[in-house]
């Protein structure tokens, strides 16, 4: 299994992307700040680029913030970090960004109003330039004016002086002034007195007339006005103008000048370029910068703050990532699979040292676990043909029990107490109480070491355990404590038998070799003396060579039976169906008026490795010994079923009756020799009968059934190996 999970979200382009994004819209801003000209046009291709980056970077923003609550939710390594850091990056970001966006908006402000300030200083000035040359072009003009109309008043009021007198005073200066018009002196003249009678008047052309002729006042000396419409520029202006006197004879002319052109056209020029300027009004802050430029602006910096936390998801999916898979692989290696590696692509030199140095302790954690695990194995199999182990923490608390101990013990289920006291066993099995309380006894007395042999009752049987138990410490310290427990049993009835088949060849050979001389010896003083003695005295004969030969006849018997017992016959072993062998054999008490056989035989026993001649001679011993436990005159009823539990591998035997059952003094060693309640039986029964089920791999048990009755429980081995024979 390798490990190569991404943080955040996969699908995130990587930090280059928004790199190279946030450069193109910086780019075109700065492009168009140096080239204002194009601001107008292009303003909304960099606003919309910028505007659809920025969803584009909104949305895997969601994303990734999304993954990354749910990976807080699943308590993933990292993201409690990841999370605050991604709280205090948009603050160490925004505040800097957006004190350079106030500062940058400021700065552009103050710029705009300072250029319209110069900008109004200059068109002040500008404008009051040009209006003082169109104010000084008219002042010229006016003087210009002014003076020819002086200096031709000067002319007419000297020739009319010359002329006073005459009698054609009037037609002389009328003559005057044709002369002076058609010198282009003025296009018209009018020549008036004090009175604002007329003296004389002409024209060039009848374009050239007076708009407005009112007679000037006493104050005035000197009028001129300019028809713009008919571009033509009048004077009037009185003698008293040269004179500079109050004189009561004066005279006024009115003289009419067709304008310049040239010089018209530079007055019109420059009035038309005064208006203009005069109308101009500074709008570039309202129109481009506020509404353009800082929208560009704006969406600009908008953009550099999401591309910089988009940056910031890759860079801490790069940092964060390898150390999630770190501590999702030394998860997997805690929870036992340590075939675990994490993917290493780090760019990083320590994280890729890292990364290396964690996956070859990984390796090196598997292959001491796979020495381990077949050390183990090893040691469990073991342990699970040999010995019950029991292993307990300093607490006294289960922590090991192997299936052995339940087996040997009768407990069910034993993996359900690890983590319990021993107390929790008792509870549940009363008849394990001395066992364990021979433990805590001798842990509670610091015996770093014990051993004991404990006989228990079970249920089912009773059995003989060698129990050791020590201590487990480490420089003082206790670290836990190990109870090993062996069944025994056997090994004590093997003791047993063979003692008592030793017994048995010096008794059939001590015993019975005396035997034969000593019923010859009755039998002879029987024939002797019988016919020859007569009253008491053949009485007395009679009566003790009976006793003799029926007490030596009785001994003969019981070596013979001891003899058996000592020297069982080889048995020859064959696929048996078990259930015909027992309808088979209990067949022979079907005649018994008294005796009610029930059977209970389960259809599934599979054919079993028997000798068919010893186990029928094992079940007709077992109801014969049912029989004979009650009185002749008692009813009996005898149960003989039989179990296939394959979960076990076992066959179980059982042949019950509700007789008076055992006695309690006699049940724990009914399978010795010479034990019996019968009167006259031998008391090798059932130990002959326990010699054949050994004989046959198995296992027998007796015990008593409520209210009243025995049962006798035989298990056989039933594995597929045999099964195949």
């Amino acid at each position: 299994m390798i490990f190569n999970q991404d943080f955040t979200i996969k699908n995130i382009p990587n930090k280059w992307f928004w790199l190279s994004v946030f450069l193109i819209s910086l780019g075109g801003l700065s492009y168009l700040g140096l080239n204002p000209a194009l601001i107008s046009d292009w303003w909304w291709i960099l606003v919309s680029y910028n505007v659809f980056m920025c969803l584009v970077a909104g949305y895997y923003i969601f994303c990734a913030v999304s993954k990354l609550k749910k990976n807080n939710k699943e308590g993933v390594i990292g993201t409690q970090f990841t999370w605050s850091f991604i709280k205090i990056v948009p603050l160490l970001v925004i505040v800097p960004v957006l004190s350079f966006y106030m500062f940058s908006f400021q700065t552009i402000q103050d710029n705009v109003k300072r250029t319209e300030r110069t900008y109004d200083n200059f068109n002040k000035v500008f404008l009051s330039q040009v209006d003082a040359l169109y104010q000084g072009v008219q002042v010229v003009r006016d003087d210009r004016y002014t003076d020819h109309t002086k200096i031709l008043l000067q002319q007419i009021h000297n020739y009319s002086k010359f002329q006073k007198n005459s009698q054609t005073y009037n037609n002389m200066m009328k003559v005057f002034i044709e002369g002076l018009i058609d010198d282009g002196w003025a296009c018209y003249i009018a020549l008036t007195n004090e009175e604002d009678v007329l003296i004389a008047e002409t024209n060039r052309n009848n374009t050239c007339v007076v708009e407005d002729n009112q007679p000037l006042s006493a104050q005035q000396t000197f009028v001129a006005f300019e028809d713009e419409s008919s571009k033509l520029f009048q004077v009037q202006m009185s003698t008293r103008y040269i004179s500079r006197r109050p004189d009561k004879k004066i005279m006024n002319l009115t003289a009419v000048y067709a304008t310049d052109p040239h010089l018209l056209r530079f007055l019109s020029q420059v009035k038309s370029f005064y208006d203009f300027a005069n109308k101009i009004e500074f709008d570039w802050n309202t129109s481009i910068t506020q509404k353009n430029f800082l929208l560009d602006f704006s969406s600009t910096v908008l953009l550099t703050v999401l591309s910089i936390l988009l940056i910031v998801f890759r860079m801490i999916d790069q940092l964060m990532r390898p150390m999630h898979n770190l501590s999702m692989a030394s998860k997997e290696i805690a929870r036992g699979n340590y075939d675990v590696l994490v993917h290493n692509q780090e760019e990083g030199k320590d994280m890729h040292r890292l990364i290396d140095q964690f996956n070859e302790m990984a390796k090196q954690i598997k292959a001491s676990r796979q020495g381990l695990d077949t050390h183990n194995l090893y040691l469990e199999t073991i342990l699970k043909y040999s010995f019950g182990v029991i292993g307990l923490d300093k607490d006294r608390h289960i922590q090991l029990i192997n299936p052995a101990i339940g087996k040997m013990l009768s407990i069910d289920d034993e993996q359900q107490f690890i983590g319990s006291l021993c107390i929790k066993i008792i509870e549940k099995n009363t008849c394990l109480k001395p066992l364990f309380s021979i433990a805590k006894e001798r842990f509670e007395q610091g015996s770093g070491e014990w051993s004991e042999e404990i006989e228990l009752n079970l249920p089912d049987r009773c059995v003989l355990l060698s129990c050791q138990g020590a201590a487990l410490d480490t420089s003082g310290k206790a670290l836990g404590y190990v109870i090993i427990v062996k069944d025994i049993s056997k090994l004590n009835r093997a003791q047993k038998k063979a003692a008592w088949g030793e017994v048995a060849v010096r008794m059939a050979h001590e015993v019975k070799n005396p035997l034969t001389p000593i019923l010859l010896s009755a039998q002879r003083l029987r024939n002797k003396f019988l016919e020859k003695l007569k009253g008491k005295d053949l009485e007395i004969i009679d009566k003790t060579t009976n006793v003799i030969i029926d007490q030596v006849k009785s001994m003969d018997a019981m070596v013979s039976a001891f003899a058996d017992y000592a020297n069982t016959p080889q048995i020859e072993r064959k696929l048996v169906d078990l259930n015909a062998l027992i309808n088979q054999s209990i067949a022979l008490y079907d005649a018994h008026s008294n005796i009610t056989i029930e059977f209970n035989l389960s259809g599934d026993i599979p054919e079993l490795l028997l000798d068919a001649n010893s186990i029928s001679r094992v079940l007709i011993n077992l109801v014969k010994n049912s029989a004979e436990s009650v009185e002749e005159d008692r009813d009996l009823t005898v149960n003989i079923a039989t179990q296939y539990l394959p979960s076990k591998g076992i066959v179980r035997l059982s042949i019950a009756d509700d007789g008076n059952g055992f006695e309690e003094a006699v049940i724990e060693r009914v399978f010795e020799p010479y034990v019996t309640t019968k009167v006259k039986g031998s008391g090798l029964g059932m130990a002959i009968v326990q010699n054949i089920i050994e004989q046959h791999d198995g296992r027998i048990f007796a015990g008593n059934v409520d209210p009243h009755g025995a049962i006798i429980t035989v298990e056989f081995d039933c594995k597929q190996k045999q099964e195949s024979v």
